[in-house]
């Protein structure tokens, strides 16, 4: 092979495998953001049952003050 087309070989070849590098990289980078959108996906549902927690949490505390002052009138401490 001539010079010239040894050379138009090799940077065809270097061409391609940069194509190819870029089609990796992208294919990495969907998965990524696919991933970056579940995670996302869980927190919010972690959030969500996070607040449904701290409701219970305040609705038993209220529950439990109540009785509380009941028990203070059924049994005065004097």
């Amino acid at each position: 092979m001539d010079p010239d087309t040894s050379k138009k070989v090799k940077d065809l070849l270097n061409l391609m495998e940069d194509i190819s590098s870029d089609i990796d990289v992208t294919t990495e980078l969907e998965r990524i953001v696919s991933r970056i959108g579940a995670l996302e996906q869980k927190v919010s549902e972690l959030s969500e049952r996070f607040s449904a927690l701290e409701i219970a949490y305040r609705e038993k505390l209220v529950q439990i003050q109540s009785l509380k002052n009941g028990l203070k009138t059924l049994f005065p401490e004097n």
